[in-house]
């Protein structure tokens, strides 16, 4: 055997061993769930969603934008395609009990996004996290609250009903 057979023969039998390991840690981590495309979808907590998943998919951004202008423009408010109640049930603890921020992979709108080449400004404003998540924090009172969320997101406690 030459010099040139053996270096294939070890190069070979390199590349087969690592396929082997990266086949045999692949069966071990289940991961989170995942769609076709690969993206991470956490378990809703709803029983379904105010639309049909495709539809939500496809058009997510322009309910958004026009529940956005029903809201800021006109100052109605309701629950159907309101991003506080998407994120409410979409963004979910993971195993560890922690909810993912949007800087996450794990986060709900960051996994599609992300894979879509998207950029998200929502949450430039807007909480990451479900409401719930702010009432389990010490004090109630907004400004208290601010130095604990580390964002520029406390108006959505502001805006629940009963506060």
């Amino acid at each position: 055997m030459n010099g040139r057979q053996l270096s294939k023969l070890l190069l070979t039998s390199a590349l087969l061993l690592w396929s082997i390991g990266s086949f045999a840690a692949g069966i071990s981590y289940s991961g989170p769930n995942r769609d076709a495309g690969g993206n991470i979808v956490p378990t809703p907590k709803g029983e379904k969603c105010v639309a049909p998943i495709a539809d939500m998919r496809a058009n997510h951004m322009d309910y958004l934008k026009h529940k956005r202008n029903e809201t800021m423009r006109q100052g109605i408010r309701t629950e159907k395609n309101s991003l506080v109640e998407c994120i409410n049930c979409h963004v979910t603890p993971g195993e560890d009990g922690k909810v993912a921020r949007i800087n996450d992979e794990k986060h709900f709108c960051a996994s599609c996004h992300r894979s879509a080449s998207v950029t998200l400004d929502c949450f430039e404003c807007h909480a990451d996290r479900p409401v719930e998540y702010f009432s389990r924090l010490p004090g109630k009172d907004v400004f208290a609250l601010n130095p604990a969320l580390s964002s520029n997101t406390p108006h959505v406690v502001l805006n629940r009903k009963g506060e």
